[in-house]
């Protein structure tokens, strides 16, 4: 269908980029002795290894190729020495990434990600390709026609900037973007940032001053990247695969096979409950994106359901101690342990470095606040069969994560310790295909076991069926 095709000359430059350690092994000897005579022979040298891996990564380009058959065959071939085929199919293909960062648009060149469906991730296949090649490639292996369409916009668009920014110092700003309109955010968020240093400067000491002022320069940082990553966005499903597009620095475009979907998570994090807008996260084979498919706020499940067909939430339970009993406290190990040991710094400061007590204070508050929410999955963590689907609550640090199973391939296992037979509880493990796991801990044994029993009989995920 396309022939034999060559990498991009950016292919050569990945390998490159790998031996950059080698050439300071000749300036290790100058460094250390301080002999700057022979700093022109160590160059030289460096000069010498430089052409030799320039030609061994000029053979390395010509003597590989790929080439797309008739088929939808995605053939990888090595021919030096030895001859080597890897023929990649797209029905084996759980999720295709293409991604442009301002280099390589500079030079026309794509870096595409191919992840099988049932191969952990550090075999995905990376390519480096022209930017034909790479949208030929993608159509062809991974049709997305647009059928449904959805562009976040005005404070859609806000919530996903700060959901997106992955820093626990979001939280400082939240309030100011529920206020804002969404042209003046940014320019009052940064103004805030350095009234909030300067104000940190004056009045606090100067440990907690330094603290804060990281704080927010992180934050300024994660929210930028975010918002770059927002530029242009676009998410679309069609053809039996769900696809987003955008990024401003760095473009990227992700596709998903919805029958090949691992599972789809729902981010309760405090800045989510905060704006009541939701982020939504997409697992599939080995593919897991660090940033959130797309946003939908409170009261549009709808939108979430035109997207990704068959997605159900967890059941909303009342919180009752019924439910904690006999459950392990392990859930508060972390935050509590934490809390502990900042509590006893804070004593200690109070009677022989009172001075210390203000930047000690603020790691025990943020210790206080993980502990309010590992006693909250205490009470909600759990799975449950929903309609379809398979569904479970996990708390994650300061994240309730609401997750929905899609892949008929997923495996359970179920663990009891000695007092987990006593009390009634076990542990359920999710193995995902890719070498992927969760536990949900320490719920009651009938919920595990209509889990399980629910999974013997569960059908293949059909995008099409009707719900």
């Amino acid at each position: 269908m396309t022939g034999r095709r060559r990498y991009h000359p950016f292919f050569a430059l990945r390998f490159m980029r790998r031996t950059l350690l080698l050439y300071l092994v000749p300036l290790v000897q100058v460094l250390f002795r301080r002999d700057w005579a022979a700093l022109s022979t160590a160059l030289a040298q460096d000069l010498v290894l430089f052409c030799l891996l320039a030609a061994v990564s000029w053979v390395m380009l010509h003597a590989s190729s790929w080439e797309l058959d008739a088929e939808g065959v995605l053939r990888l071939r090595w021919d030096l020495v030895v001859s080597f085929e890897r023929t990649i199919q797209g029905s084996q293909l759980a999720a295709v990434q293409i991604e442009r960062p301002v280099a390589y648009r500079l030079a026309g060149a794509c870096r595409v990600t191919l992840y099988p469906a049932l191969l952990p991730r550090r075999q995905a296949v990376t390519l480096c390709l022209k930017r034909r090649d790479a949208a030929l490639l993608a159509d062809c292996l991974m049709p997305a026609p647009e059928q449904e369409v959805y562009h976040p916009a005005g404070g859609e668009r806000l919530a996903f900037v700060l959901l997106g920014a992955n820093s626990l110092s979001t939280l400082l700003l939240v309030w100011l973007a529920m206020r804002q309109s969404d042209s003046a955010a940014g320019q009052i968020a940064w103004q805030q940032l350095g009234q909030a240093a300067a104000w940190a400067a004056r009045w606090l000491p100067a440990g907690l001053a330094w603290v804060l002022t990281v704080w927010t320069f992180l934050f300024g940082a994660s929210l930028l990247r975010s918002f770059s990553h927002t530029v242009r966005y676009t998410v679309w499903r069609g053809g039996g695969v769900l696809a987003s597009r955008g990024g401003l620095f760095l473009r990227v475009e992700r596709r998903f096979r919805l029958d090949r979907l691992t599972c789809a998570e729902v981010r309760l994090s405090p800045a989510a409950r905060l704006l009541r807008c939701y982020p939504v996260y997409l697992t599939a084979g080995s593919c897991s994106a660090d940033d959130p498919l797309f946003v939908y706020r409170a009261g549009q499940e709808a939108l979430v359901r035109r997207l990704l067909p068959g997605f159900e939430m967890p059941p909303r339970r009342r919180l009752t101690f019924a439910q904690v009993r006999g459950r392990s406290l392990v859930f508060l190990a972390p935050g509590g342990g934490c809390l502990a040991f900042f509590l006893l710094l804070l004593l200690v400061a109070s009677w022989a470095l009172p001075a210390a007590v203000p930047l000690l204070a603020l790691p025990a508050a943020v210790c206080a606040l993980w502990l309010a929410f590992e006693a909250e999955g205490l009470f909600r963590e759990g799975a449950w069969p929903v309609g379809r689907r398979l569904t479970f609550l996990r708390q994650r640090r300061m994240s309730l994560c609401c997750v929905c199973i899609f892949s008929p391939a997923a495996a359970l296992r179920i663990t009891q310790s000695p007092w987990a037979v006593l009390r009634g509880r076990a542990s359920l493990t999710f193995a995902y295909p890719g070498r992927l796991r969760e536990t949900v801990r320490s719920i009651p044994l009938a919920d595990a076991q209509t889990c399980a029993a629910f999974l013997e009989r569960k059908e293949p995920y059909d995008p099409n069926h009707p719900l």
